[in-house]
């Protein structure tokens, strides 16, 4: 197999209007999940609209009806984790967002509405505005936001430190193992050490900008098309980054949103109208399996933070595996895995009542 070349420069695409008159025909892939416990470890998430490890950019933190699951569509994750396995050792894929109920792309929207109207911009023109960042919601079936669809991602790298780099992959393959009665805390404890290096020890990429900016600087291709003369080492590095993560991605069939370096797409009407492929995913639909799926990783999340907070107050966290050494976690832990029989279908919302 060639060597792909990961440094070359990012192409212009073709502007993204009239994406909503593209048909679609639906193909049904479900959405799966990704980030802990899921089938595809070799990529990370970070929730951001939860704000599940403080890096929402949102003043809330926490969006109406955000998720802790970022989840997209099966097509999606498997091209994600071959677009992972191009990159350069020590590096994963970080993805903040994907499928997004309408709820949630209704609260975003009107936050930029708000922070358009709170700069000046009367409502009117507020609304047309905010549809640079962010799709109106639609109900339309054959119209839906490209993230109600789980064919978007918005994502960027994270790199690790070589001896961390190597502590992950040893992890990495043991939470790839059978999961067996004999083993499972083995894997529990691996994954849990996984997420505290992902969130505690990895760097993201220097791209440019912070995720969901509104300047002219998201643009995927700004420092392209800067004049050479103004690229000093830090702009350089940001082209770098960039072409990294546009490179692999592309590489793998997804398409750009030229206003968002971050943004991604597969499947939809907004990679058909840039790619000239078929588009095969419309509302994706959220079933009662991804629901039992967000109840366990959400009641994981409020399990750990009150086990925390009960038996360490003066240490209180509200970090997802903060508690995993602390060996009270593991007779709740092997309790709701015996009632259940399996460690990733784990359901317990009560797990906050601890």
């Amino acid at each position: 197999m060639s060597r792909i070349n990961l440094d070359q420069p990012i192409k212009s695409t073709r502007s993204a209007d009239g994406w909503k008159s593209i048909p679609i025909q639906e193909c049904g892939e479900p959405l799966v999940p990704l980030g802990s416990f899921s089938g595809y470890p070799q990529i990370a998430t970070d929730s951001i609209y939860v704000g599940e490890r403080h890096s929402s950019p949102y003043p809330c933190a926490q969006l109406h009806n955000s998720m802790f699951t970022v989840f997209v569509r099966e097509g999606v994750a498997r091209r994600l984790a071959e677009a992972a396995s191009l990159l350069p050792p020590g590096h994963m894929l970080l993805v903040w967002d994907a499928y997004r109920p309408l709820t949630v792309q209704q609260a975003l929207f009107d936050y930029y509405v708000g922070v358009l109207e709170k700069n000046g911009t009367p409502h009117d023109q507020a609304i047309v505005d905010a549809q640079r960042f962010v799709s109106i919601p639609s109900t339309d079936l054959m119209k839906p936001p490209p993230h109600n669809t789980g064919g978007a991602v918005d994502l960027t790298i994270i790199r690790f430190s070589e001896t961390n780099w190597r502590e992950m992959e040893r992890l990495t393959e043991i939470v790839q193992m059978v999961e067996t009665s004999e083993n499972w805390r083995q894997i529990y404890e691996a994954e849990m050490e996984r997420q505290r290096l992902i969130r505690e020890d990895s760097v993201p990429l220097e791209m440019g900008t912070v995720f969901d900016g509104v300047r002219m600087e998201t643009a995927t291709r700004f420092y392209e098309e800067l004049n050479p003369a103004l690229l000093d080492e830090k702009r350089q590095g940001c082209l770098v980054n960039r072409r990294l993560l546009w490179n692999v991605m592309t590489q793998v069939g997804f398409s750009n949103y030229p206003e968002e370096w971050w943004h991604f797409d597969f499947g939809n009407q907004f990679d058909a109208i840039q790619s000239g492929r078929q588009a095969i995913y419309g509302a994706a639909v959220f079933t009662q399996e991804n629901e039992c799926w967000e109840n366990m990783r959400r009641g994981h999340y409020f399990g750990c933070v009150a086990i925390s907070e009960h038996r360490h107050p003066a240490e209180a966290v509200n970090k997802l595996g903060e508690v995993e050494k602390k060996h009270e976690f593991y007779p709740f832990i092997r309790d709701i895995t015996a009632r259940t029989g399996h460690l990733k279908l784990t359901v317990h919302p009560q797990a906050a009542a601890l």
